[in-house]
């Protein structure tokens, strides 16, 4: 009985000494040093990555909620330049049904039909032009523009905008938009 008592001590001890020794490291008041690690990594300014797509999303979050009339379903270009890269197509998603939007006119007549079928909701499909990186990946500008496609709206474009978007200290944020000249 001791004996079992003895190993159940050991192996518990064996198993949480090296997280209570990490425990106490990290416990207790602010340190100097920690205090300037905080200020380095401060220092070193916001953690936006620009190679990540975080500005797509928000570009195409701010041009379907400004759109008028506001889309309520949403198409993108599906295996082309112009669809709307992941971020942009999972904010597609959160908004409304999504659907892909072939180049074939079989297949562009067949989700008409279905978007009729489903009732009179302003449909936009998204298309994606693009972007540019400046100020060393701290301001990147992104494209888009559309169309509506079916219903009472069919054909109406919505103008290419472009968005630029910049790394704040809270992380990506839409700095400014306008819409772009003939389009």
């Amino acid at each position: 009985m001791i004996r079992a008592f003895r190993h159940s001590v050991a192996t518990l001890l064996t198993a949480t000494g090296p997280a209570l020794l990490l425990l106490a490291a990290c416990g207790g008041g602010a340190t100097a040093e920690r205090a300037r690690v905080a200020d380095s990594v401060a220092a070193a300014g916001p953690s936006c990555v620009s190679t990540d797509t975080t500005p797509v999303g928000l570009a195409v979050l701010d041009f379907i909620t400004t759109a008028q009339p506001l889309p309520k379903r949403f198409l993108s270009a599906a295996g082309t330049d112009s669809a709307v890269p992941d971020d942009g197509f999972t904010v597609l998603q959160e908004k409304g049904p999504t659907y892909f939007y072939s180049s074939d006119t079989v297949a562009q007549r067949k989700i008409r039909e279905k978007l009729e079928e489903v009732g009179p909701y302003p449909s936009m499909l998204v298309v994606f032009r693009g972007t540019t990186e400046a100020d060393q990946g701290k301001t990147v500008t992104v494209r888009l523009g559309g169309h509506y496609v079916g219903g009472d709206d069919h054909g109406k474009v919505a103008p290419t905008r472009a968005y630029d978007v910049k790394c704040e200290p809270a992380g990506w944020k839409v700095a400014a938009s306008k819409t772009e000249a003939g389009a």
